[in-house]
């Protein structure tokens, strides 16, 4: 999404992700959009979901939503999201799947993501839930 044609300037492989994880930071206040793809080929059990993180300066301008791109079919891929402001002033974005192999495929701003994928045995108590829409 960095150049005329459409296409990232780096190499996009499946990466294994943990199952439970802190997925991302967010470093900056932006809007950014990013594809997020279960088992790297369409098959009917994968899931393909296109996330969008608004992060404002004030509290009440940050959420994160996400939209499957590929209908679900009988919720066999798990794919659950959650995000927590941190006292540094940053938003941490967690993912959980029952698929091991999770791949951002497309990100609109690189630049303002850290993928972090740390393993976390539960959310944090205070995360609130993306929005499926």
């Amino acid at each position: 999404t960095f150049q005329k044609n459409g296409l990232w300037d780096k190499k996009m492989v499946p990466v294994w992700m943990n199952a439970k994880c802190l997925l991302m930071t967010v470093s900056q206040e932006c809007v950014v959009n990013f594809l997020v793809s279960t088992r790297h080929t369409y098959v009917a059990q994968n899931t393909l979901a296109v996330v969008q993180v608004m992060y404002g300066v004030d509290d009440t301008y940050i959420s994160v939503r996400y939209h499957h791109l590929i209908p679900k079919s009988h919720q066999l891929i798990l794919l659950k999201l959650k995000y927590k402001k941190t006292e540094d002033n940053r938003l941490n974005i967690y993912i959980e799947s029952n698929d091991p192999v999770i791949s951002i495929l497309s990100t609109s701003d690189f630049s303002r993501l850290e993928f972090k994928n740390e393993v976390i045995k539960e959310f944090p108590q205070d995360a609130i839930d993306a929005v499926e829409v």
